[in-house]
C-alpha cells in the first residue's frame, strides 16, 4: 500500500509542477524570461520535490516601490532552495536545507552570509521575497524554502559566467548571462 501512496504523490507532484516548469510561455517579456530561468524545478523519480530559486534583479520591473529590493539583488547573491518529500497524506514534508556553498565560474566557493548578520537593508529583501513567493504559484512549496544571501563579486546574472548550485546529491546551474539581460 505505501508503495501505490509514494507513486500517487509522486505523480500528484510531478503534474503540479512538471506542467508549470514544461509550460511554454507565449511571448515571454524580460521578467518573465529571467524568472522561468531563475527557479529550477527538479521532481526526482522518489517524488522528492527540490526547487532552488536564483533571485535576480531582471526579475522585477524597475519603480520605487521595489527599488530597495533591487539594489539588494544587485550587490548580492540571493538563493531560494527548498527541498520536500512526499508524506504518508500525500503532501510534502520539508527537509531542512543545510547551508549551501555555492560556487562561481572559477570553482571558487562562497559561503552564505550568517542570517544574524545581515544588513537590515538585506534583512528586508528576505522578508518581501518570502512574502512573495508564498503568495506565488510556489504557495506551498515557499512555506519550506531557506533564504541564503552571498558576498560573490564575481557572479552576476547579466554577466558572462556560471553560477553552480550544490544541493541534495545534485549540482543545479545557472549560465550567464541568463535569458532576460537586456545590457
Amino acid at each position: 500500500m505505501k508503495p501505490v501512496r509514494l507513486a500517487v504523490a509522486a505523480l500528484s507532484i510531478a503534474l503540479l509542477l512538471g506542467g508549470a516548469a514544461t509550460a511554454r510561455q507565449w511571448s515571454p517579456d524580460v521578467h518573465a524570461s529571467a524568472l522561468d530561468y531563475s527557479q529550477i524545478v527538479h521532481v526526482k523519480p522518489t517524488g522528492e520535490v527540490v526547487l532552488v530559486w536564483w533571485v535576480v534583479p531582471e526579475i522585477f520591473m524597475p519603480n520605487p516601490n521595489n527599488q530597495m529590493l533591487l539594489n539588494v539583488l544587485s550587490r548580492y547573491v540571493v538563493i531560494g532552495a527548498a527541498d520536500g518529500r512526499p508524506g504518508p497524506n500525500g503532501q510534502l514534508a520539508f527537509q531542512n536545507v543545510p547551508p549551501l556553498q555555492i560556487m562561481d565560474q572559477m570553482s571558487r566557493n562562497y559561503a552564505p552570509l550568517p542570517e544574524n548578520a545581515l544588513p537590515p537593508d538585506v534583512a528586508q529583501a528576505i522578508a518581501t521575497l518570502q512574502s512573495l513567493a508564498r503568495q506565488s504559484p510556489l504557495g506551498p512549496i515557499a512555506e519550506g524554502m531557506h533564504w541564503f544571501v552571498y558576498q560573490a563579486n564575481t557572479i552576476h546574472s547579466c554577466m558572462p559566467g556560471r553560477l553552480s548550485v550544490p544541493l541534495g546529491g545534485e549540482t543545479y546551474t545557472y549560465d550567464t548571462p541568463i535569458p532576460g539581460c537586456t545590457r
